[in-house]
């Protein structure tokens, strides 16, 4: 299987989407049931086009065969955001996919890959990104790359 990373093009938008919104079906079955899926549907195109073509946001793509079977979209963080200090610059993972068949393929290191070397090349600090406590697999991998607990958000239903 010859799998191909590259930086998503406008030609990629539709495709992306798509991806998108079944990362948000996924989420809201299995995690969060509040989900708007008609609000992410419908603003998805204008988030992806943004982060494409932006300078200071990116999306990569994995494509085998010529399809795209995962993505990473992310964005750099104003500085001083999250409380921090006005010289910290944070790279955020907002939204991150691969198709279930290509799960264990080593297809999501190899775009989470990219995206470091990406932060890194914009000289971005940290790394940041929110995952559902529930979802293991998502934590275990990040927590296999490094990443730390930093904050905690607690909610209750009333």
């Amino acid at each position: 299987m010859n799998t191909i990373i590259r930086t998503a093009t406008m030609n990629d938008l539709k495709q992306v989407q798509e991806l998108g919104l079944k990362l948000s079906k996924k989420e809201r079955k299995e995690y969060d049931s509040l989900l708007d899926l008609d609000k992410i549907s419908k603003e998805g195109a204008k988030h992806f086009k943004d982060r494409i073509s932006k300078n200071d946001s990116c999306v990569f793509i994995a494509s085998v065969d010529k399809k795209i079977v995962g993505y990473i979209c992310g964005k750099l963080a104003k500085t001083g955001s999250f409380g921090r200090l006005p010289t910290v610059l944070v790279a955020e993972i907002e939204t991150f996919f691969v198709l279930d068949k290509f799960r264990c393929k080593k297809i999501g290191k190899k775009l989470y890959n990219q995206f470091i070397k990406w932060s890194k090349y914009k000289k971005a600090d940290k790394a940041r990104l929110d995952v559902h406590p529930e979802n293991k697999l998502a934590i275990k991998f990040y927590k296999n790359n490094k990443f730390k607990d930093y904050y905690l958000t607690l909610e209750k239903d009333l």
